[in-house]
């Protein structure tokens, strides 16, 4: 198996939101002026262009899905999907909203790929990018703090493409079984003679042994932690125990009073969901996705489930978990068809567009340059409340690392 470079996919609305409350307050509303709000533009701009620094040995292309209003919400509104999601009334979300595409807006303009498709959520997005650059012979890293797209971490045998999932803030990649044991694989490069040579600078496994050595420098320099998944497994798990925040209950939910009178909800665990797995491997052989779409193979999941979790009706359990299918599996059979050819259709408008210039996207600086974001005289903020307060922001001379990577006259033919 051989590594190319990688297409750096992110969870757009996952990237904002979860670097918009580590901004500071000075008067009670979060990014409630003008200072402030120039403030969280700066501060995306410098955590998107330190990860694409670190990556950027490793990756040639960066899409960024944005969220819609979901269909998920109009197909099944008796589900409440996301209904226990309330409003933060201490943000101006005006400005978070404005500044957001902002962001878009500038990326744009240094190639990066933006998409946000109508009646899509950003997971959808994701699923669609991945799955047609793994059935091409494209690799991607998703980049999110979500870990329902974990699902998402396969590898395509017969295309030799795969998707990884990719946390930042803890620095964890989740990859693929044997992901780890191909990157410590050195490719053997055969000797060539100087006529070789001269036609076949870029050999696959030259590209592939090089990508791998960066990997591996990320992996030590950052620290990232690796670990690997059987992601049919991990599918069939998360259905079963459901999503929270998505306010999506587990397949089992029941009420029972405690010794102090009050009334607890259980659900479905991580272990117990590991017991059903194993139950069902045992009694009817290995799980795969597409059994998700046999009736008969549902109702030996909802078998294995009353048997080994009960407190509730292989009837009740049968309808949670046709919803729970809906409501969190990433497929081409549960998004609807007009969504997902929309979808495709601007992936297909984008898909060869040129490569995004990595230098300019590897400096808050760069990324910035013409928008008077960059003007620090006109942001006085107290440095007591400034998040920037300290750091080199200007740089007189660029690192030579930084700079754009010299060809050599015998690797233009």
């Amino acid at each position: 198996m051989k590594l190319g470079k990688h297409t750096l996919m992110i969870d757009g609305n996952y990237f904002v939101y979860s670097r918009l409350y580590v901004m500071p307050r000075s008067k009670g509303i979060l990014l409630g002026d003008e200072k402030e709000q120039a403030q969280f533009l700066r501060k995306l701009c410098i955590d998107f262009a330190s990860e694409v620094r670190k990556m950027r040995p490793f990756i040639n292309q960066i899409v960024v899905a944005v969220d819609s209003k979901s269909w998920r919400k109009d197909l099944f509104p008796e589900a409440e999907y996301k209904g226990t999601r309330t409003i933060d009334e201490t943000v101006n979300w005006e400005a978070v909203y404005n500044i957001y595409d902002k962001f878009r807006e500038v990326l744009t303009k240094q190639g990066v790929i933006v998409q946000q498709t109508n009646g899509a959520e950003a997971d959808d997005i994701l699923f669609a990018w991945s799955t047609e650059l793994n059935n091409t012979g494209k690799n991607c890293i998703v980049w999110t703090g979500d870990r329902d797209l974990i699902q998402l971490v396969d590898y395509t045998q017969a295309t030799d493409g795969y998707t990884l999932w990719y946390y930042n803030t803890k620095r964890a990649l989740i990859t693929f079984e044997g992901f780890s044991k191909l990157l410590a694989e050195d490719d053997k490069v055969e000797e060539k003679n100087s006529d070789d040579l001269l036609f076949n600078m870029a050999a696959d496994e030259s590209i592939s042994g090089g990508i791998k050595a960066d990997i591996r420098e990320w992996f030590k320099k950052n620290r990232v932690s690796v670990e690997e998944v059987q992601s049919r497994e991990f599918i069939f798990k998360k259905i079963l125990t459901g999503d929270r925040s998505d306010n999506i209950t587990s397949v089992v939910s029941y009420d029972k009073q405690m010794s102090n009178g009050k009334i607890r909800t259980y659900s479905i665990t991580d272990k117990q969901a590991e017991k059903v797995l194993v139950q069902y491997q045992k009694d009817f052989g290995q799980f795969e996705v597409e059994q998700l779409f046999v009736k008969e193979s549902r109702e030996k999941m909802c078998d294995a489930i009353y048997r080994v979790v009960g407190n509730s009706s292989k009837e009740k359990i049968q309808t949670n978990l046709m919803q729970n299918i809906q409501l969190m599996l990433l497929h081409v059979r549960i998004i609807p068809e007009s969504i997902l050819n929309a979808i495709y259709k601007e992936i297909a408008k984008q898909y060869n567009s040129n490569s995004p210039d990595m230098h300019n996207l590897s400096s808050m600086e760069r990324i910035l340059e013409g928008t008077g974001f960059t003007d620090r005289d006109t942001m006085t903020t107290p440095v007591q409340f400034d998040a920037f307060s300290g750091m080199k922001i200007v740089e007189d001379k660029p690192k030579k690392e930084d700079l754009p990577k010299s060809k050599k006259l015998n690797e233009l033919f």
